[in-house]
């Protein structure tokens, strides 16, 4: 997926979420409370049908409340013991005549009656259903509930109670079957004094069913409402409404749905059985499912038009944000990969201007320094390159009188040079001396070699027990003379054999043994041999007991020309190159060195190796086998006829210059020493002829066949050469007689076998 693609989606869905969102839980509110106000509304209808028993009502209310204000209540409510009956008589008749005149035209009252302050009825009126007129009856009306007669004359209900409403299917009189009743105390007008009886109306209020057929008056069983002369549905409601139980069961307003009937329900009336007669109307909900889905519709089309423009929107910005993008990666790239600034310009907030002429700045900036940087790399590499060149010349200048020094000195300082003690011990010093400028300058060498990248890696298997115990027989006389003791162990879980360069592993050990016989003025050296953990397989370490390294001097010391302090060098002498070189030694075999010490406890350098050179890809590395020991032989030449004969022996290692050296000059043949190539070449030209061209064909540096055929053009037709090769190496020895050598020699070799190789050629070139 594009980073366009992915901006895009992020920026749609980020506004199209919450728009959804808000739909989803605002959409379903919206139509539930509409649906509530259209509930509240048909049920104000349903109440305003209603409204005129209310006002009715409200008319009788005042009604018994004018019957209750009596001008003689007691000869309407008192015993016959306390007044004469034809008084009580009297005062009935007038007051008969009195509610004919205020209440004649209230058809709807059918009864008035009296009761005194026990509860007892003295006095009712009934109205004729013909004539209509009020008249006392002699005959006991249907009895009032009880319990709201004894309330009301205890005065906690107030001045009018409206009784529960009455169904009487039996009664002879159409206005007595659905009547309700309103009750009222009579006062004697004294504040404080008890109600001294009541009065009480019955009301018919079976106009309210008549009114409205498609109101449905059903009880609280589910049974309809059944009145004469008045059709009423057949079957019951719980059936033509099912679930409408459970709703009467919570005797509130409830709207009753099936699909798409829908009905509302209001309990009315409490009935004189304790029951509830509730009143139903159907409910048309037409205008508001017309209303509802247009509110879906309006709100559907709002939403489509801000998900058009919220794609918009995000399109718009995605173009810019990829265009910005766009510019920025390109830009970068010219910039890293090219001298010439980029320029951005980009519009829009002053942020964004602001951060293309930050980058504009940045792109000329860079462009600059990369343009500095690249001069500063030329000169640099000039300067490596006449560095180089210094140190080859320095050295070919050095190394031919100082490889003369070493030879002369030494043999002067042996028993057969017939000096005086004295003169042997002069000798021995400036051999000693010769040595350590050759060291030097073969660390200042090693040193370039490394940094050039021009060291090759010799790999072979290595015992590392031999190794150590070869590097204990060098050096132990140098230890014995300091009166110090070296101890070399082998811990048998460490790897007995690994694939490395052995000549640079003796180099770095011989460097921890060098600095450890040098700071270490009394106890001992460990040389060891452990296993260590992944990702190498052993650890070579020396332990000194001397006067150690403070820890903020650790790191320096691996520094070229650095040491612990300044007193060190005038102390003990050295340049500071011998670790520097073995750190990058180790780096070179795929190790690495780690050093513990402390001040005035003695040092422990430790040589961490892999089972294999881990750095062949970027070194270049040749694997070699070991050469076997050659048969033990009398170190003399075989023959005589090599007297004045002049030898040319192009060899680097000064121990071999050494042995091949004694072994030449035993049979009286002139040595001419050379290093490499171009102290060859200028050896030649001093000595303008050779006889004998005598070369190491494993030497360093430049292949030394290819320098065989080299040399071979510039050499004189009778000049032998003559190439030392490792004994196992034989693809060595076919390419160098290929490429010109006149005969090879097999490493290590005798006396005899270089002398009889010379003789052989010698008398070849002369017949």
């Amino acid at each position: 997926m594009s980073l366009r693609l992915r901006i895009l989606l992020f920026l749609f869905l980020f506004g199209l979420v919450p728009l959804i969102l808000a739909v989803v839980i605002n959409l379903p509110l919206v139509l539930e409370r509409i649906d509530l106000f259209y509930r509240h509304a048909f049920l104000q209808n349903l109440r305003a049908d209603f409204s005129d028993l209310d006002q009715h009502l409200a008319s009788r209310d005042a009604s018994v409340r004018l019957l209750a204000r009596l001008p003689e209540p007691g000869a309407l409510v008192g015993s016959a013991k306390e007044q004469d009956k034809a008084e009580i008589d009297l005062a009935r008749a007038r007051y008969t005549q009195w509610i004919n005149r205020i209440l004649g035209e209230e058809r709807d009252i059918t009864e008035i009656r009296f009761l005194d302050s026990a509860g007892v009825e003295r006095f009712w009126l009934e109205r004729d259903s013909k004539s209509g007129e009020w008249q006392p009856t002699s005959k006991r009306l249907r009895e009032l509930p009880p319990d709201q007669v004894a309330a009301m004359l205890s005065g906690r209900l107030g001045n009018v109670l409206l009784s529960p409403l009455r169904i009487d299917l039996d009664a002879d009189d159409p206005a007595r079957v659905f009547t309700l009743q309103l009750l009222s105390t009579i006062t004697s007008g004294l504040p404080g004094e008890p109600p001294i009886g009541l009065v009480a109306i019955t009301l018919d209020v079976a106009g309210l069913v008549r009114r409205d057929q498609k109101t449905l008056w059903v009880h609280d069983d589910g049974d309809y409402l059944r009145l004469p002369s008045i059709p009423a549905p057949t079957g019951n409601a719980f059936d033509d409404f099912p679930g409408l139980v459970d709703d009467f069961k919570e005797n509130r307003v409830v709207l009753w749905e099936q699909g798409t009937r829908r009905a509302i329900w209001v309990p009315m009336f409490r009935t004189t059985d304790g029951g509830t007669l509730w009143v139903g109307r159907p409910v048309d909900d037409e205008p508001l499912r017309v209303f509802r889905t247009e509110i879906v519709l309006r709100v559907l089309l709002i939403v489509f038009g801000l998900v058009a423009l919220q794609f918009v929107v995000a399109r718009w910005i995605t173009r810019r944000a990829e265009r910005i993008g766009r510019d920025l990666t390109e830009g970068v790239k010219r910039t890293l990969e090219s001298d010439d600034p980029v320029r951005f310009n980009w519009s829009g907030s002053p942020e964004l201007r602001q951060l293309a002429d930050n980058l504009t700045r940045l792109s000329r900036t860079h462009a600059s320094q990369t343009r500095d940087l690249r001069e500063h790399a030329r000169e640099l590499e000039a300067t490596n390159r006449y560095k180089s060149e210094f140190l080859a010349n320095v050295s070919h200048e050095l190394r031919t009188p100082l490889n003369s020094i070493l030879l002369l000195s030494k043999l002067l300082a042996g028993t057969g040079a017939g000096l005086d003690p004295e003169s042997r011990q002069q000798a021995d010093v400036i051999h000693k001396a010769a040595c350590d400028l050759k060291a030097l300058i073969e660390n200042i060498l090693d040193l370039s070699r490394i940094e050039a990248g021009r060291l090759d890696l010799l790999v072979e298997s290595v015992v590392l027990a031999d190794l150590v115990a070869d590097i204990r027989v060098l050096l132990e006389p140098q230890f014995d003379d300091k009166g110090l003791h070296l101890e070399v162990t082998v811990d048998p879980q460490a790897p007995a054999v690994i694939d490395t360069d052995p000549d640079k592993v003796r180099q770095v050990l011989k460097n921890f043994l060098a600095n450890a016989l040098k700071f270490t003025e009394r106890g001992s050296v460990l040389l060891r041999v452990s296993p260590a953990n992944d990702p190498y397989v052993v650890a070579l370490s020396v332990k000194d007991t001397g006067i150690g390294i403070p820890h903020a001097k650790q790191q320096a010391i691996f520094e070229a020309f650095q040491q612990a302090d300044g007193s060190t060098s005038r102390r003990y002498g050295g340049t500071g190159l011998g670790l520097t070189i073995s750190r990058q030694l180790a780096d070179l075999l795929g190790g690495e060195i780690r050093l513990v010490s402390a001040v005035g406890a003695g040092a422990e350098f430790t040589l961490l190796l892999p089972a294999v050179v881990a750095r062949a890809e970027a070194q270049p590395v040749v694997r070699v086998d070991s050469p076997r020991e050659a048969p033990a032989e009398e170190d003399h030449p075989a023959g005589d006829g090599l007297e004045g004969l002049q030898l040319l022996l192009m060899e680097p290692d000064v121990r071999s210059q050494l042995r091949l050296g004694a072994v030449l000059r035993a049979a009286g043949v002139v040595i001419h020493l050379a290093d490499d190539l171009d102290e060859a070449l200028e050896t030649l030209d001093e000595l303008g002829h050779v006889d004998v061209l005598l070369i190491d064909a494993a030497m360093p540096g430049k292949d030394a066949c290819d320098t065989i055929a080299g040399m071979r053009e510039r050499l004189a037709s009778g000049t032998v050469i003559v190439g030392l090769v490792p004994e196992a190496d034989a693809d060595a020895r076919e390419v160098c007689l290929a490429r010109g050598a006149d005969d090879v020699v097999a490493l290590p070799c005798s006396a005899r076998e270089l002398s009889e190789v010379l003789m052989r050629n010698l008398r070849h070139d002369a017949g």
